[in-house]
């Protein structure tokens, strides 16, 4: 039996014991942008300052490097009231499964703003994972009465 990639000796009958080499290879198994999970990145002005693009740049980089589809940066409008929620709702709507951060200070410190509403969150510094407590379910909204 071949290991995948190494070369294996073959004997031919009749060539007087010349061996010869063959290099066995498996295909390579393609990965397509569509089985990867989506995920947005959430950059805020106010928390950032003046690294915002700085951290977008980290925050994109962090969800490619871990294997995301990475689909969008969120950097909501200074005059939004309510940032987590602006970009809990472009996250919905893009239908993602992870939002990235720079740090927890974008979500106020509160892993559990994202998590409750069905999305997995993940920082670049430090370097975290916070799974969802919750299950998304297509056009309803997570928390609705």
């Amino acid at each position: 039996m071949a290991l995948l990639g190494m070369p294996t000796l073959h004997q031919q009958p009749g060539s007087g014991g010349t061996m010869t080499s063959t290099h066995t290879t498996a295909s390579p198994q393609t990965i397509t942008a569509g089985d990867k999970p989506k995920a947005i990145g959430f950059v805020r002005n106010d928390i950032s300052g003046m690294h915002a693009p700085r951290h977008a740049l980290d925050v994109q980089r962090h969800a490619n490097t871990l294997g995301y589809q990475y689909v969008y940066t969120v950097r909501p409008p200074a005059d939004v009231d309510d940032p987590i929620a602006y970009a809990l709702g472009i996250a919905a709507g893009l239908g993602v499964r992870v939002i990235v951060v720079f740090d927890l200070g974008h979500v106020d410190c509160r892993p559990a703003l994202i998590c409750d509403k069905g999305f997995d969150l993940e920082t670049v510094c430090p370097q975290g994972t916070w799974a969802r407590s919750a299950q998304r379910l297509p056009g309803v909204e997570m928390g609705a009465a």
